[in-house]
């Protein structure tokens, strides 16, 4: 019978760091944040989700930015199989702490109104690379035209260099309606990217803006704790410290397998 460090031990890997191709870009301050707390518990939490085939990162792209920084030469991986349909791929929508009228005023944001379905499909087929929308239903497109991906990248990087005057959040679909009841909130409709899209982008070096992905991955293995001194040894040596942690924690206990959606309080 397998066993459970078995079971995770067919997806866990030792890999190079710079060997890994990020799809998007990270958020500064998250950054900052994380970093402060990954060194001062001196783990690597949760492993960085990548596609095994193609090295594309899913999930981490701020653990692997910190781990570039202090110069980590191994990073642990769980790999999947990217193009499986189990895995899902959607996006975070921006949200700042502005009212719409005023970020129209920013520079050179031209806003164009439009009813919710036709700015969605505008935004959609490259159109506008965001629409706003506010509580009263009123949407508007912000800098319609026609773009390529390249093109939507560099005008929502541009977006986002003005919306830094704010207080950018990102959120989920579900969360939407409940900030959208806050008036003095704008959230930010955009374009979800393809499977394809993204390993593109990865492969070529032209990452997306911050969350511009969310990705909805069975199976994930959270709290792996694997101290960032064991990552500066040899890959060996790294994967055997690996395996003896899980298995001293199996053995302990403290392991367990959800079945079902959770939550978790960091």
């Amino acid at each position: 019978m397998t066993s459970l460090v078995d079971e995770m031990l067919k997806s866990l890997e030792i890999r190079e760091v710079k060997a890994l191709l990020p799809h998007e870009q990270v958020v500064s301050y998250n950054l900052k944040r994380l970093k402060e707390a990954m060194l001062n518990i001196g783990h690597l939490v949760d492993p960085i989700i990548v596609d095994k085939k193609t090295g594309v990162v899913l999930d981490g792209h701020h653990r692997l930015k910190i781990l570039e920084i202090i110069e980590s030469p191994r990073v642990v991986c769980q790999n999947v199989d990217y193009m499986s349909p189990d895995i899902k791929v959607g996006t975070w929508y921006p949200v700042v702490d502005l009212k719409p009228e005023d970020v129209f005023k920013l520079d050179s944001l031209k806003p164009e109104k439009v009813d919710y379905e036709a700015g969605k499909n505008a935004v959609d087929s490259f159109k506008a690379p965001f629409m706003v929308c506010d509580k009263s239903g009123t949407c508007n497109l912000l800098n319609p035209g026609s773009y390529k991906i390249k093109e939507m990248v560099e005008e929502q990087n541009y977006v986002f260099s003005l919306l830094e005057r704010g207080s950018v959040d990102f959120i989920g679909e579900q969360e939407i309606p409940t900030y959208l009841e806050n008036g003095d909130h704008s959230v930010f409709y955009r374009r979800s990217y393809t499977k394809e899209e993204i390993v593109k982008a990865a492969e070529s070096h032209s990452p997306f803006p911050p969350k511009s992905t969310r990705h909805l991955i069975p199976g994930r293995i959270i709290r792996l704790n694997m101290k960032l001194g064991w990552l500066h040894q040899g890959e060996k040596e790294a994967y055997a410290e690996l395996v003896n942690m899980l298995n001293h924690r199996v053995y302990s206990g403290n392991v367990r397998k959800y079945f079902e959606p959770v939550t978790v309080i960091y």
